[in-house]
């Protein structure tokens, strides 16, 4: 995974972590992961792949301590 894409994801789930939204709706705060383990943000989808991509939810970048 490039660094630029682990930057967006990192932006995506800071925003959504500081706005307390667990599901976030915006297509462009959405991250989605498809059966081969490849990480997308909802905004870089075209509605065709929807189908096969799941939603990650934001629960799962836990909050670190500090």
């Amino acid at each position: 995974m490039s660094q630029t894409v682990l930057d967006k994801l990192h932006d995506v789930v800071l925003d959504n972590r500081q706005r307390r939204d667990d599901r976030p709706r915006e297509k462009g705060r959405q991250v989605l992961v498809d059966p081969s383990g490849r990480i997308v943000i909802g905004d870089a989808v075209q509605d065709d792949e929807r189908p096969q991509l799941s939603e990650v939810h934001q629960a799962v970048f836990a909050a670190g301590q500090g």
